[in-house]
């Protein structure tokens, strides 16, 4: 379950804040849809020894913080 979260974390950083298919100028699938890439890291999570998941959970943190300064800014 917790490669779920990671991997839909670790999509939604690359693709929504990190704009990575206009770094690597390929904005094509699967690195321009959230969705699609948060597939692929879900295999690779599943795949790929655990010291891989270390970017994933900076990932989720970065989304936690996203959360929680939108939630404080409602205050």
């Amino acid at each position: 379950m917790i490669n779920i979260l990671l991997a839909a974390c670790g999509g939604f950083v690359c693709v929504e804040m990190l704009q990575v298919h206009f770094l690597l100028k390929w904005n094509k699938k699967p690195l321009n849809c959230s969705v699609c890439l948060s597939g692929w890291f879900t295999l690779l999570l599943y795949i790929l020894p655990d010291w891989f998941k270390v970017p994933f959970y900076m990932c989720a943190a970065m989304m936690v913080v996203v959360l929680f300064t939108s939630i404080m800014k409602k205050l």
